[in-house]
């Protein structure tokens, strides 16, 4: 077992450990279930033996009283069992969910860029739903499995010794079935897993670029592209049923095996007088239940090599690097935090070999405003993420009022420096539901004071309006002065306008400047866009060249 794999169980594991008790009540009530199932056939040998062919009326009416009653019995312990199996299942899929999506909210833009998101969804769906089943179902199926072994084995040669070793002779059988296409198990698992993945990824890009591919006229090469991930899915699930199926069949061969030799045995035994009809009767019965626990423990170590598949998908989310290390010192920057801003020496690169900063080093005054240009892709929005932890630099250091941020919590850091860009993000509710997702105590008056101070109706139907996660409802003109009523209410000390401005029109680009300005007067302002006209009036304007930052005179406006 590898490493990663060996540190998702250690996250698994004691999951479900933390519930011992309600472990233990699930293996009680099978127990029990289980030993109630396996006296039925006992009750058939006393049936036949003691009561019908002896004739004895008030054995054979007691008997079967006893065999209608205790099937009841143990369904009443099933289903009791069924719930307590839903919670503890349950808890175990829950936390383990909840520990992968905090690990994800902690990985950088970078992380996304390079993962597609079906892929994502698929190992936050059916691999840890798989890690799930493995860490709970594999110790309750092994342990339930073995005691209903011992209690066969000892009811049977208690009946029988000699059928008792025939029925045992054929389980290396079984055994030697599931052995044999193990590595099979494990490879099919696998391609369906990735053809699961790279299903949902086009479907969630394909909706993602909906509008694009009406305009484009596309949706018929969409379609022809789903169908033959269809057909790749497909193929994968034939092959894994097949992989299945080979491993059931030899399963059930052996069992029918099992099944003809104790007749065999035991109708030789009958006609030598050395058994009764009802031990044959009963043996039969008990013949067909030993491929049940037997299958069960076959089936643990088929499920380890499902599971093994999902444990090295999930370590591999587990593996990826947060957008920075942790803080070893969390400093926490001045409660009156005036914005100035420091890069020293910074260099940051998305790949080994392209510099987008390149010992860096500038410094913006507490309260100014600056207007950062350069050319598409050359690294200004960098320098936004780079400013909320988003990204750690590979050398130098970033410094907030003298503090470095490298030592700030991310979640002060983050209070204290806001970006609006282009494309701001809404989640499906109301309006007044996304504006408080940056201060979820703000009062509706504040929230209504945000939107008015942004240039938006603050009255409550605008609170109300329902919002859904691409906000088309919204023209691009009421997203910005979202985005920017949302900013107000952070209040932050430095705000960063990441290209907000670049796809509306000029008189509502130096309409939304203009209260930003008025809002935000003696905090510190980052314009970054490609037009310096509708930055308004600055302190500053800085070039972003070939991975440094060069002050351009005030009237530069060709960088871009």
């Amino acid at each position: 077992m590898e490493q990663g794999q060996r540190r998702v169980l250690a996250i698994a594991l004691p999951l479900a450990l933390a519930q011992r008790g309600q472990v233990a009540r699930i293996v009680a009530l099978s127990w029990g279930a289980s030993v109630l199932a396996m006296l039925q056939p006992y009750f058939s040998k006393r049936l036949v033996d003691d009561g019908a062919l002896a004739g004895d009326m008030r054995v054979l009416a007691s008997t079967c009283a006893v065999m209608l009653v205790t099937p009841l019995i143990g369904l009443a312990l099933e289903s009791w069992n069924r719930f307590g199996y839903l919670e503890l299942s349950s808890h175990v899929l829950f936390r383990l969910r909840e520990r992968v999506f905090s690990h994800l909210q902690s990985l950088s833009p970078g992380y996304y860029s390079r993962v597609g998101f079906g892929d994502l969804v698929s190992r936050f769906d059916g691999d840890l739903a798989e890690v799930q089943r493995f860490v709970v179902d594999a110790p309750l199926a092994l342990i339930g499995g073995l005691f209903n072994i011992v209690l066969l084995v000892v009811l049977m040669a208690w009946l029988s010794p000699l059928l008792a070793a025939v029925v045992l002779a054929t389980v290396p059988l079984q055994l030697a079935a599931t052995w044999w296409r193990r590595r099979g198990v494990e490879a099919a698992t696998r391609a369906v897993r990735e053809r699961a993945a790279a299903l949902s990824s086009y479907f969630l890009d394909s909706l993602r670029a909906v509008k694009f591919i009406q305009s484009t006229n596309t949706e018929a090469v969409r379609l022809e592209g789903l169908r033959g991930h269809h057909d790749d899915y497909h193929e994968a699930l034939r092959a894994s049923q097949q992989a299945s199926f080979v491993v059931s069949a030899m399963q059930r061969l052996s069992g029918t095996f099992a099944m003809a030799l104790v007749i065999a045995a035991g109708a030789w035994l009958l006609m030598r007088h050395q058994t009764s009809v009802g031990v044959l009767v009963a043996f039969i019965a008990y013949a067909g239940r030993a491929s049940g626990p037997v299958n069960t423990l076959l089936g643990v170590y088929s499920g380890w090599q499902r599971a093994r598949v999902s444990l090295a998908r999930v370590a591999e989310v587990l593996d990826a690097e947060p957008a920075r290390p942790a803080a070893q010192a969390c400093i926490s920057l001045p409660p009156q935090c005036r914005g100035a801003v420091e890069f020293r020496a910074v260099t940051y690169r998305h790949e080994p070999a392209v510099d987008v900063l390149r010992d860096a080093s500038f410094t913006i005054a507490a309260g100014s405003k600056i207007v950062l240009l350069g050319a598409s892709g050359g690294g200004k929005s960098t320098i936004a993420d780079l400013l909320r932890g988003h990204f750690a630099p590979q050398a130098g250091a970033i410094f907030i009022d003298g503090v470095d941020i490298a030592q700030v919590a991310l979640a002060d850091l983050r209070r204290r420096v806001a970006v609006v860009d282009q494309e701001p993000v809404f989640f499906p509710g109301t309006v007044a539901d996304n504006l408080r997702y940056v201060r979820p105590g703000a009062s509706a008056g504040e929230v209504a004071q945000a939107l008015t101070q942004a240039g938006l109706d603050g009255g409550a139907a605008m609170l109300a309006r329902q919002l859904g996660a691409s906000s088309n409802a919204l023209s691009r003109g009421e997203r910005m002065r979202l985005a920017l009523a949302r900013a107000i209410l952070l209040a932050p000390s430095i705000l960063v306008l990441d290209e907000t401005t670049s796809a509306v029109d000029c008189e509502l680009a130096r309409a939304i400047m203009a209260s930003v300005d008025a809002i935000f007067a003696g905090r510190t302002r980052i314009v970054i866009t490609h037009d310096r006209r509708l930055a308004g009036a600055c302190d500053a304007v800085c070039l972003l060249r070939g991975g440094r930052l060069i002050r351009a005179p005030e009237d530069d406006s060709r960088a871009g």
